[in-house]
């Protein structure tokens, strides 16, 4: 028996020994090596602020302060994600208001003095969902490529976004708990063998909105070396206005007065959600047709601000303080569209009518204008070529519009605000029709997937180098092809390059740096399509959607998009609207043409299927 005890004991000290595990100031942080093959190791569920619950629910987050009980810290399994306020990329596991944690992802061989790139993932969803738990975000792969991947949690819908001025609450508190834990990352990587003067900062769509307002503030340089914004959606910022008209009108929903903290403060995660999802302002107003639209900064919703304190400037025009690479998908808004009509078949027999819904729910009276630019007849046009429904072509002209207006042309402005303003930034276009269903929700027409086209998150895969799927309950496998490895292995590489240098360009790849170019047509950028090349990128259309977002922003939406002059020369009227078969010349000379987009993707095969994303 005693012999069987010193066995026993003996074969517990070892396995202890062997866990990998870092000294921090708050104790010692034990993890566990990666389960899929690789020697990667992961700590996770590690504390950066506070809980944020009781009265500290609704305000700023404060810094993790405490120790370790016993000084030991079991990293091995994940920490709940936040509280969620919607249904898509949602982590499985336990959700609570407890979740301001991080993952991160280490080399086997990594120790206290490697000095390590290190690139910190900040997720999508809205604002309102996801966590660092969804397995897209895996980190283990990565991590087998000599650097350390972290990935941050932060508030969600109101928990993240409340202002509300008589309760005393500011909104754009997840913002700061992005800022707090990009804080402690410089404070504490080093112990897991990363280099604090190496931190890059990348998100995708909420995800890249959120670091792009991050990588415009004074403190940016402070907290991490450069950026990468992959499908940025909306970096024009919420009014502060409707922001407050936002708090007010959920207070109400939640049956609390506006100043009414104790009444706040009682709600029930449960309660919160309800609330959100009933308050029918934040699900109206121009660009909130059922999830397809295309928001802007008078939409009620809730997202970062401008509050003078946090975020002091807006972004869109102040322009990122740290080297930045901005890009979008070529055919982002495919699964927003299907999402909205919930099958293709209802896809396929879209109408006009639905068009000019459309237009008018998200550009109101500019509906005529946009319109104009983007005219259904010549997508109806193009699909009948192909032998297809009319649907499809009101399907397409969607999709364009989204697209461009959505993330194509956030990417440019954002790019033009950061390089007038002295700062080094790149663009790229993500082209690649992905082989395998990315997504468990894509996994019905996985046998079509050029259908989507190169979609809203397709880029994911290759930046994380997670090629393989398996999605049981679909009873699906998948693996990415030898060429598809060798694109993500080539995107990865300037991934790390951006970290390590703050220029996105290895000895094989040279990646042009953005230029603003007279008319945007030929910027230079990189294309990701089989593979990874140099090359231009049209922008061009983007001067109408600035003149149209500035319409927004402003709450004149009876105007027209129009110029001071005509491409002939001749003088317009304020009233006239310009002539979307033509190149129109803008304010500054610069001049757009539209074209009718990517390839059009509408299979007749398809027809019936049904998706649930």
């Amino acid at each position: 028996m005693k012999l069987l005890l010193s066995t026993s004991l003996s074969a517990f000290v070892a396995t202890a020994l062997a866990s990998p595990s870092v000294n921090t100031e708050a104790g010692t942080v034990k993890g566990a090596k990666c389960s899929g093959g690789q020697d990667a190791v992961f700590y996770k569920g590690i504390p950066f602020a506070e809980p944020p619950v009781g009265k500290l629910r609704f305000e700023p987050p404060k810094a993790y302060s405490g120790k370790y009980s016993d000084g030991v810290l079991n990293a091995t399994a994940p920490a709940p994600s936040c509280i969620q306020f919607g249904d898509q990329t949602v982590p499985s596991g336990a959700k609570s208001e407890n979740c301001l944690y991080l993952d991160i992802w280490v080399p086997s061989g990594a120790t206290k003095d490697s000095k390590l790139p290190v690139k910190v993932w900040i997720f999508g969803g809205s604002d309102a969902m996801g966590g660092i738990e969804y397995p897209l975000y895996d980190g283990c792969n990565l991590a087998e490529k000599d650097q350390i991947v972290v990935s941050l949690n932060y508030r969600l819908g109101p928990l993240g976004f409340l202002k509300l001025d008589g309760a005393g609450y500011r909104g754009n508190q997840g913002i700061q708990d992005l800022i707090l834990g990009f804080e402690w990352i410089q404070q504490s990587i080093s112990a897991f063998g990363g280099d604090p003067k190496k931190v890059l900062a990348f998100g995708q769509s909420a995800g890249a909105t959120d670091v792009y307002t991050l990588a415009t503030l004074d403190q940016a340089p402070s907290l991490f070396n450069s950026a990468i914004v992959e499908s940025i959606a909306l970096p024009q910022l919420t009014n502060t206005a409707i922001a407050q008209k936002v708090g007010v009108s959920y207070a109400k929903q939640l049956k609390c007065g506006a100043s009414d903290k104790s009444c706040l403060l009682s709600k029930s995660p449960a309660e919160l959600q309800k609330a959100f999802y009933a308050d029918s302002y934040i699900h109206t107003g121009l660009g909130q047709l059922d999830g397809i639209g295309s928001s802007n900064a008078l939409s009620p919703e809730f997202w970062p601000i401008v509050d003078g304190k946090v975020v002091k400037e807006n972004p869109l025009t102040r322009g990122a303080q740290v080297p930045t690479v901005f890009g979008f998908n070529q055919q982002e808004s495919t699964l927003n569209v299907i999402g909205r009509y919930s099958s293709l078949e209802l896809v396929g027999n879209l109408t006009a009518t639905d068009y000019k819904n459309f237009l008018r729910g998200d550009f109101g009276s500019a509906a005529s204008t946009v319109e104009k630019y983007y005219p259904l007849s010549e997508y109806e046009a193009a699909v009948k070529k192909q032998g297809l429904s009319s649907g499809a072509g009101v399907f397409e002209a969607i999709s364009h519009v989204l697209t461009d207006v959505h993330f194509k042309c956030p990417t440019y402005q954002s790019a033009v605000s950061t390089a007038r303003n002295g700062h080094t930034t790149w663009a790229y276009e993500f082209t690649h029709n992905n082989t395998c269903a990315w997504l468990d929700t894509l996994t019905l027409i996985a046998d079509n997937l050029e259908f989507l086209g190169a979609a809203h998150t397709a880029e994911i895969p290759y930046v994380f180098s997670n090629l393989d799927f398996s999605y049981p309950k679909a009873n699906y496998t998948c693996s990415g092809t030898q060429d598809e490895r060798k694109l993500s292995d080539e995107m990865i590489s300037l991934w790390t390059a951006m970290t390590e240098n703050g220029k996105p360009s290895t000895d094989a790849i040279e990646w042009p740096e953005f230029k603003i170019t007279s008319t945007g047509a030929k910027t230079p950028g990189m294309i990701f399509g089989n593979s990874s090349k140099g090359g231009e990128i049209d922008f061009s259309i983007c001067q109408l959607w600035a003149k149209v977002g500035a319409m927004l922003d402003a709450g004149n939406i009876t105007a027209a998009a129009t110029s001071s002059s005509s491409s002939s020369g001749k003088p317009t009227g304020s009233s006239a609207t310009a002539s979307p078969t033509s190149s129109v010349s803008f304010n500054g000379g610069v001049t757009i043409s539209p074209s009718l987009g990517g390839s059009i993707f509408f299979g007749a095969v398809l027809m019936g299927a049904t998706m649930l994303f």
